[in-house]
């Protein structure tokens, strides 16, 4: 009987040593906070929108002789010409962001974009008195301008939300395009039309451009932006030489086009 009571203790105090861990909290880690979306890296992506610009051909300098020129000025002809126009834009774009800070962004975006700019005004001016007698013979002046495509390479910053995804963005840099301006007469003073009387340029010009914008990211790798743009590429003067024309040697006209206007274009990046 003796020597059952130590192992019936002994049974006892492992029994309760048991049940009290049994009763113990138990603590468990947190769990992992969620990897905050990172905007760091290299994307390709394509855009569409709408170009427009608000611009017109503007006559800004005359070389008279005789009265022809002022009698077609005192009849309202040399006009400014009305170019302005509205269009379908689409490209592709790349660039590199980085971020910095908790919510900073900072990146360079080079895209390049089909413009559908291409806008020709006309007037068409009957025979008309010349001051002094006479007649002002029929004239038909008309005025293009032709943006074929942009490109841009340009500084982005911004700042996100919305637990990292949304980026709103300030945007600024170069702007270059190809741009078409021209202008003509046909039907000159003087009794020699119809001849025609033109001047052109066709080159890639450069500017610059700004604007802003928003981009989310809806997916680990893809997001969606909208943003928009003015551009200025400057301006270009366009001389009608009369000088073919009898009587009318020092006789010129010049013509300023203003190549600039704005875009809205909504686009989807991939970021790798």
């Amino acid at each position: 009987m003796r020597a059952w009571v130590p192992v019936a203790v002994a049974t006892i105090v492992i029994t309760g040593s048991v049940n009290a861990a049994d009763l113990a909290p138990v603590y468990k880690a947190p769990p992992a906070a969620p990897v905050a979306y990172s905007w760091s890296g290299f994307y390709l992506g394509g855009n569409v929108g709408v170009i427009w610009n608000d611009r017109r051909a503007d006559p800004v300098s005359f070389t008279t002789t005789g009265v022809d020129f002022p009698g077609r000025q005192a009849v309202g002809q040399f006009p400014s010409f009305d170019v302005r126009d509205t269009a379908f834009t689409g490209g592709v774009q790349a660039g590199y962001n980085f971020q910095f800070g908790s919510n900073w962004v900072a990146g360079l975006e080079a895209d390049i974009n089909y413009s559908g700019l291409n806008k020709t005004d006309t007037r068409v001016y009957p025979a008309t008195p010349f001051i002094g007698g006479g007649i002002i013979d029929p004239n038909t002046e008309s005025a293009t301008q032709k943006l074929g495509w942009l490109g841009t390479v340009r500084g982005r910053l911004g700042f996100t939300t919305l637990n990292n995804r949304l980026l709103a963005f300030a945007t600024g840099g170069l702007a270059y395009g190809k741009v078409d301006d021209s202008i003509y007469t046909i039907g000159v003073p003087n009794g020699a039309g119809p001849v025609q009387i033109s001047a052109s340029s066709s080159s890639v010009r450069v500017g610059w451009t700004a604007g802003g914008g928003l981009e989310y990211a809806f997916a680990n790798n893809w997001r969606a932006k909208v943003e928009y743009l003015y551009y200025d590429l400057g301006r270009q003067n366009l001389t009608l030489d009369y000088a073919p024309i009898p009587g009318d040697a020092n006789n010129t006209i010049t013509y300023r086009f203003r190549n600039n206007g704005n875009l809205v274009r909504v686009g989807l990046n991939y970021n790798f």
